[in-house]
């Protein structure tokens, strides 16, 4: 019989993993926080119904995780729709390329629009030992998320620039340019920064030790997630994957029996990044608290959680800030003892955020024992 354990504890299907690489807003080059507004982290929360129950068999152990995430907005450290502001000077004639006889300088506002929808699948494969490690069991898993199908709309709009200079005749050409042509590039930004794809994601190693005394239950692991999701550096066309980078998250998850109907939960997240070796950027380190309540009923468990996720270090090239996010949603957990399966249902929505997406996330996951 396979309980929660091995799916909340090694299944990362994310659906925060929600996958934005936006094109540059403004100028080519931008950097943004947080690998593009998202982290290698379960944004649908990172606790389950492992919270009531452990593994109670050695042997093999699979499920099958299907996560629908509906993004509403991309947002700045403010926590409002995403608005880039970048100076630029001009040195050349726009139509020309011939070079001005004094430089042009203007600043651009942009706010981004951005509505997002993806559904993903992810397979797990688990093996539990016996106990037999200073009381407790070792699990090993692999997990390798597919990418159903991701649709993304992106919307740049912004005031046209006021150029500025010495002179106000080559201002003038300058502002004509702007004038012409300005709300056409952002259009055109916004669509390449837009589009349907599908693929594989990034897969993830991991292997916990679980410990289980009287009503009391500890989980402790490590997950490395691997660059193996689709992804163009070129920024053609939205990416799946993260990155050709590395990500090590600890994780340390306690819970226990408050009362007889009621079991709470927590979880401490830490993730570490290598640099990305296509860009040379190292995303900043984060970390992620969760909390979470079930209430057993004669139809299975339910309860609220609460999820935190926080940058606590900057990236190598922190333009905009630092991730934020703090979502709250429900859990609800079944076991069919009849069939041996276990029925499990997550839902988050994003409360507030900071240099991160937002929106909400619905995640269905089923397991069994072989």
């Amino acid at each position: 019989m396979i309980t929660p354990v091995i799916i909340s504890t090694v299944i990362r299907a994310q659906a925060a993993e929600i996958l934005f690489v936006l094109c540059s807003l403004v100028g080519t080059g931008s950097t943004f926080a947080a690998e593009d507004y998202k982290l290698r982290f379960p944004m649908a929360g990172n606790l389950g119904g492992e919270i009531g129950a452990a593994l109670s068999e050695s042997g093999w152990y699979g499920s099958t995780a299907i996560t629908a995430a509906r993004i509403d907005k991309v947002t700045g450290s403010d926590g409002k729709p995403l608005l880039v502001s970048e100076s630029k000077t001009i040195t050349t004639n726009p139509s020309t390329g011939a070079p001005l006889p004094v430089a042009v300088n203007y600043t651009s506002q942009v706010t981004t629009d951005l509505k997002q929808t993806q559904t993903q699948a992810s397979l797990v494969m688990g093996y539990l030992t016996e106990p037999d490690y200073a009381g407790g069991r070792l699990i090993a898993t692999f997990t390798l998320p597919y990418m159903i199908r991701q649709e993304r709309d992106v919307r740049l709009t912004g005031p046209v620039p006021v150029a500025s200079g010495p002179s106000p005749y080559v201002n003038g050409l300058v502002q004509n340019n702007l004038n012409s042509s300005y709300e056409a590039t952002l259009a055109a930004r916004a669509s390449d920064a837009g589009g349907v794809v599908q693929g594989w994601g990034d897969a993830e190693i991991a292997g916990s030790w679980v410990y289980r005394a009287a009503d009391t239950l500890l989980v402790t692991g490590l997950t490395l997630a691997l660059p193996t999701g689709k992804y163009s550096q070129s920024l053609s066309t939205p990416n799946i994957g993260f990155g050709n980078f590395y990500t090590l998250r600890t994780g340390l998850t306690l819970s226990y029996n408050a009362t007889p109907d009621w079991r709470l939960g927590a979880k401490v997240s830490l993730g570490f990044n290598t640099r990305n070796k296509d860009t040379d950027v190292r995303s900043g380190n984060f970390g992620g608290v969760d909390l979470a309540a079930l209430y057993r009923t004669s139809f299975g468990s339910v309860g609220p959680h609460l999820l935190y996720v926080q940058q606590y270090q900057p990236d190598s090239i922190d333009k905009y800030g630092k991730f934020n996010d703090t979502s709250a949603g429900a859990l609800f957990t079944a076991l069919i003892k009849p069939l041996g399966v276990s029925i499990h249902v997550s839902y988050m929505k994003t409360i507030t955020a900071a240099n991160a997406i937002s929106g909400s996330f619905l995640r269905v996951r089923v397991g069994k024992a072989f």
